[in-house]
C-alpha cells in the first residue's frame, strides 16, 4: 500500500478555495472536495471532520453552506471542538441531504484566528456497482457522463495493480463521460445518466464506486472469497488472486466506512446463462455471495439485483427465477433491481445477427431508465443504509522525555446504533504497528485502522514540525526594568505565536503583565505540549509611590507646588490644573490671572541604565486664587526688602525680549539680565550687591516699568 500517496492527499483536501477567505492558521484535511456521504431514511447525516491549526485555539467551529440556492439547508455554526490539543482539531456535524460547502473557523477566546473551507461536500446516496461487463461499462460505446455538478465517482483506478489492500489515495470527481469509476468501471456507462436521475428527483448528490468485472460467472465470485484464485471463463488463464470478489470486499469494508452505502448495485447473469448454469446452483451462489458481504463486514448492506441473463440472443428464465428468489427471500435485504433482458434487442454489440450482449448508445439511456424505476419509494423506504463510521480520535502529546510527541489512537469506536469496533491491527503511516507511535522525526502521520473483519477507519493525519522541542525564548524587556508603583510592567518574549508561554508566576499569557518588584522568566511550549528550557531571567524595581504636592500662591500672579516634606531630591515638573482642565507649563510655578480652583501632581523622573519613566503622584487639594482686580500692569518684587538678595519679579502681561536692569539711585547699572519669554515668575539674585536701595527697570516692545527695592 502507498500510504506516502495517501499522507499527500489528505494534506491537500482542504486546499480549495473559491473566493473565501482563508487565514493559514487552520486547514481542514479531512473530507476532500466532492466526498460524498450516504443519509439515512430521514435525509440526514453526519460528517466526521478534521484538520491542523498553527497557533494555540481554543474552539473550531463548523457550518454547511449549500453550494448553490435550494441545493440543500445551512447548518448554521457548529461546535465541533473546544480546546483542541497537538495542533489537530477533530469533530463532527450534523446536517440534511444537500451539496455543500463546508466551511470551519477557529478562535482564541473571542478573537477568529483561522477559516478554511472545502467545496462540494456531499450528503446524499452512495452505491456500489458490481457484477460483469454491463456493470462495468466500455470506453466509445456512447456512454453520457452526468451533467449535474453532483454526481461523483472514485478515482481509484484499480485495474492494472488488482491489489486487494487499502487504496493509496481517496480522492474523487465529477462523473464526467471519460470517468474511469474506481476501481474498475471503464466508463461513465448508465451510470452518469442514473446519477442525473436520482440528482433531479431526489436534489441529493450520488456517489458511485464501480467493482464490476466483465465476463464473470457467478462461481468467480465465490472462487475468489478470501484470496482464493478462479480461471476465466473465456480463456485459459486465472484472474488476479482475489478478485473479483476483492475490489468489492476492500470497498465495502473502506469507501462505505468512510462514506456509508445505500445499497451494492448488482448487474451480472449474462455468462452463466452461457455456461447453462442450473437455477438453484445460481440462487445459492448468490445468497452465498450476499452472506459473505455481510460475514466479512458485520455489517448488513442491502442489495438490488438487476435480472439480467440476455447473451447472443438466448435468455435463461432459470437464472432470472434464481435471482428473483433471492429478491423474495424474507427478510433477505435484497431489493428488485431492473428486468434488463427486454432492453435494446439486438444489443448494442450485435453482429451476425448474435444478438449481441452489451448495451450502447441510446441502450445505455434506457438501461439507466430502467435503474431509476427501480429506485422507487420502496427502495429508499426500505433499504436501511449504512452510515459513515466515526473516525477514531488521535491525540497527540509531548512525551515524558520531552524529547519526541507521542500519538495514541482511540482503540473502539462505537457507531450510532452503539455498536462497537473495536480495532485488531493498527498501521501508522511509517509502518510500525500499535496504538501508540512515538514521533522523533517532523513529518506527516496518520493510522489505519482494522477491526477483526477488516472493517477500516482512518485517523485524522497530523503534521509534527520542526522543533520538536521549542527553543528557549527571550524575554524581550531583558535585564532590569523598571514600573511605578501606581501601575504595572509587561514583559513578553520573542517565541513564536505557534508556542504558548509559561512564566515564573505560572501565568501562561503571552506577555505578563506585572506591578510586584522581582525577577521573572519564561518557558515557551508548543502545539505538541513540549516544554523549552528557561529563559534568561528579567528583573523589575517599583519605584516608591509619589505623594501629592501642596500648593501655596507664592506671589501676585503665581502658585507654587512644593513636594511633601522629606520627599527625596528627585528630578520633578509638574502637571496642572483648574477645572479640570490643563493650565500653565511644568515648572512648580505657574503664573496665574484667572480667578479658580488650582491643583497640581508631580511628574518624577527615575533613571534606571538606559531607560528613564516618569513616575505620577495624584492630584493635590485644590487651592483658589482670586486676582486684585485693582492691580495693573506694574513690577511686583518681593520680598521687598529682600535679606537674602533673591528678588522675585512678576508683572501681569506677558512679553518678549524683556531687558531687566538694576540700577543705583544714581543711575548706576549694576546687574543687567534678558528675559526671552517673560510669562512666569522672574527670580534674580542680588546678593552681590551692598546694602540699600535700588531701581528695577523691565523694559521691552510695548512695555517700560520701574521698581524700587531694598537690599538688607
Amino acid at each position: 500500500m502507498n500510504l506516502n500517496a495517501f499522507t499527500r492527499m489528505l494534506c491537500i483536501a482542504g486546499f480549495f478555495l473559491f473566493g473565501y477567505p482563508t487565514l493559514a492558521q487552520l486547514k481542514i484535511t479531512y473530507p476532500s472536495s466532492r466526498a460524498v456521504f450516504q443519509r439515512d431514511q430521514s435525509d440526514n447525516s453526519t460528517l466526521f471532520i478534521s484538520g491542523s491549526y498553527t497557533q494555540p485555539i481554543t474552539k473550531v467551529e463548523a457550518r454547511l453552506v449549500p453550494m448553490n440556492e435550494g441545493q440543500g439547508i445551512e447548518t448554521g455554526w457548529q461546535t465541533i471542538q473546544t480546546e483542541p490539543k497537538g495542533g489537530l482539531f477533530q469533530g463532527a456535524i450534523q446536517g440534511r441531504g444537500g451539496w455543500y460547502r463546508l466551511e470551519a473557523r477557529a478562535w482564541q477566546g473571542n478573537t477568529l484566528v483561522g477559516q478554511d473551507n472545502v467545496p462540494r461536500i456531499g450528503i446524499g446516496e452512495v452505491f456500489i456497482i458490481t457484477g460483469q461487463s454491463n456493470a462495468q461499462g466500455f470506453q466509445q460505446r456512447g456512454a453520457e457522463g452526468a451533467t449535474d455538478d453532483r454526481v461523483n465517482c472514485i478515482t481509484y483506478d484499480n485495474t492494472v495493480a488488482n491489489s486487494l489492500e487499502n487504496p493509496p489515495s481517496l480522492s474523487f470527481r465529477q462523473l464526467g463521460a471519460d470517468a474511469l469509476v474506481g476501481p474498475r468501471g471503464q466508463s461513465a456507462w448508465c451510470w452518469g445518466l442514473l446519477g442525473d436521475m436520482i440528482t433531479r428527483r431526489y436534489n441529493v448528490p450520488v456517489l458511485f464506486i464501480n467493482t464490476a468485472w466483465a465476463g464473470t460467472a457467478i462461481h468467480n465470485w465465490i472462487e475468489s472469497f478470501d484470496g482464493g484464485t478462479t480461471k476465466n471463463v473465456f480463456i485459459e488463464q486465472n484472474l488476479p488472486a482475489g478478485m473479483p470478489y476483492g475490489n468489492l470486499l476492500v470497498s465495502l469494508r473502506y469507501f462505505s466506512s468512510l462514506q456509508g452505502l445505500r445499497a451494492v448495485l448488482w448487474q451480472q447473469g449474462e455468462t452463466d446463462n452461457h455456461l447453462r448454469l442450473p437455477q438453484e446452483q445460481y440462487r445459492n451462489s448468490m445468497q452465498l455471495l450476499i452472506n459473505k458481504t455481510r460475514a466479512d463486514t458485520r455489517r448488513y448492506p442491502s442489495w438490488m439485483l438487476a435480472r439480467s441473463s440476455y447473451n447472443l440472443g438466448r435468455f435463461d428464465p432459470g437464472i432470472i427465477a434464481a435471482q428473483n428468489q433471492v429478491i423474495g427471500t424474507f427478510n433477505n435485504n435484497v431489493f428488485a433491481g431492473p428486468e434488463t433482458d427486454n432492453i435494446q434487442i439486438p444489443r448494442y454489440d450485435a453482429e451476425n445477427n448474435d444478438g449481441g450482449t452489451h448495451f450502447g448508445g441510446d441502450g445505455l439511456r434506457q438501461y439507466a431508465e430502467a435503474w431509476f424505476a427501480s429506485m422507487n419509494e420502496r427502495f429508499f423506504s426500505g433499504a436501511v443504509p449504512l452510515l459513515p463510521l466515526p473516525t477514531p480520535a488521535l491525540s497527540v502529546a509531548c512525551a515524558t522525555t520531552n524529547q519526541s510527541v507521542s500519538l495514541s489512537l482511540q482503540t473502539e469506536v462505537r457507531d450510532r446504533d452503539n455498536t462497537a469496533f473495536q480495532f485488531t491491527n493498527i498501521t501508522w503511516s511509517n509502518g510500525q504497528k500499535g496504538s501508540t507511535l512515538n514521533v522523533t522525526t517532523p513529518g506527516t502521520y496518520y493510522a489505519i485502522a482494522k477491526d477483526a473483519t477488516g472493517t477500516t477507519f482512518i485517523s485524522p493525519s497530523v503534521t509534527i514540525a520542526a522543533p520538536l522541542v521549542p527553543v528557549t525564548p527571550k524575554i524581550t524587556q531583558s535585564g532590569q526594568q523598571q514600573a511605578c508603583a501606581d501601575s504595572t510592567f509587561t514583559f513578553t518574549t520573542d517565541a513564536p505565536v505557534a508556542n504558548n508561554i509559561i512564566w515564573s508566576t505560572n501565568a501562561t499569557s503571552r506577555q505578563l503583565t506585572v506591578g510586584t518588584a522581582g525577577t521573572y522568566t519564561a518557558r515557551a511550549v508548543n502545539l505538541y505540549g513540549c516544554t523549552s528550557a528557561v529563559s534568561a531571567p528579567a528583573s523589575l524595581v517599583i519605584q516608591p509611590r509619589q505623594a501629592a504636592p501642596t500648593i501655596e500662591q507664592r506671589g501676585p500672579f503665581s502658585l507654587q507646588a512644593l513636594p511633601p516634606a522629606g520627599a527625596p531630591a528627585a528630578k520633578r515638573q509638574y502637571d496642572w490644573q483648574t477645572d479640570g482642565k490643563r493650565v500653565g507649563g511644568n515648572a512648580d510655578v505657574i503664573k496665574v490671572t484667572q480667578n479658580g480652583f488650582y491643583s497640581a501632581r508631580s511628574k518624577t523622573t527615575f533613571t534606571l541604565g538606559n531607560t528613564s519613566i516618569v513616575c505620577y503622584s495624584p492630584y493635590s487639594k485644590e487651592v483658589p486664587y482670586i486676582g486684585n482686580e485693582k492691580a495693573g500692569n506694574e513690577i511686583i518684587a518681593f520680598p521687598n526688602p529682600s535679606a537674602d538678595g533673591i528678588v522675585r519679579l512678576e508683572i501681569k502681561e506677558n512679553i518678549k525680549n524683556a531687558d531687566i536692569t538694576v540700577s543705583t539711585l544714581s543711575g548706576q547699572v549694576v546687574y543687567k539680565t534678558l528675559v526671552p519669554v517673560f510669562d512666569n515668575q522672574v527670580a534674580i539674585n542680588l546678593s552681590a550687591l551692598s546694602v540699600g536701595n535700588y531701581v528695577i527697570r523691565i523694559k521691552a516692545d510695548g512695555y517700560e516699568a520701574t521698581r524700587r527695592v531694598w537690599i538688607k
